[in-house]
């Protein structure tokens, strides 16, 4: 992944070596957003990002029910610059804020790595009677027999199947599948989702693919 397409969620609270960060990332080629903490679970809901950089003064119990709240909506490597004893799970890394510019880009880069070959390096995808080769040849089959998608069906089916702990917002699968900011009409989105479920009930009448979560967004069924 190009560090230049990369982009970052940092939330902070105020704290001048974090803002510091924010300004030494951007200066790598980095596409950094910085929010206030209390931002930060609105903003992984809307926007995808590759990276989640969290950093705070001190460790609150109520921290491990919001990063809960993200690992739902994005399974993007989600770091921090202090980790309390017993807090290491439940993050995926700690910054040395003491790092130099080649050091803090390798680190960054390091993560970003691992998280795009954890989702990518699976080329076939298999959920109930559904197979997709997302490898150089696309290809779509639904118990045995090919299913014709269009490119934006594809996309949105296997973002859901790599994905599929994760709730896509209409924002985030939006801005993932075409490319371009969310501005609040979701009806070529709707369309697409209505698409490709009459073209999976069709395929396989007795399954149910694509979840509405209320409120919230779509995921793959659970059941």
């Amino acid at each position: 992944m190009e560090k230049t397409m990369s982009t970052i969620l940092l939330a902070e609270q105020s704290m001048p070596s974090v803002q510091c960060l924010g300004e030494r990332l951007s200066r790598l080629g980095y596409q950094v957003t910085s929010v206030a903490d209390a931002e930060l679970e609105h903003m992984v809901k809307i926007h995808p990002y590759d990276m989640i950089i969290w950093a705070f003064r001190e460790w609150d119990p109520m921290y491990k029910e919001t990063i809960s709240h993200i690992r739902k909506f994005s399974d993007a490597p989600l770091l921090t610059v202090h980790v309390w004893e017993d807090q290491e799970k439940l993050f995926d890394g700690c910054i040395e804020l003491s790092l130099d510019q080649d050091e803090l880009e390798e680190f960054i880069n390091e993560h970003l790595r691992e998280a795009y070959h954890k989702s990518h390096n699976v080329r076939l995808y298999q959920y109930k009677g559904l197979k997709i080769n997302n490898g150089s040849i696309k290809k779509i089959e639904m118990n045995q027999k090919s299913l014709d998608l269009t490119v934006k069906e594809f996309m949105i089916l296997t973002l859901l199947m790599c994905h599929r702990e994760c709730i896509y917002t209409k924002a985030s699968l939006y801005e993932a599948v075409w490319r371009q900011p969310y501005m609040g009409d979701d009806n070529a989105l709707k369309i697409h989702i209505s698409n490709l479920r009459s073209k999976l009930k069709k395929a396989d009448p007795d399954e149910e693919y694509i979840e509405t979560v209320r409120g919230q967004g779509y995921r793959l069924c659970r059941n």
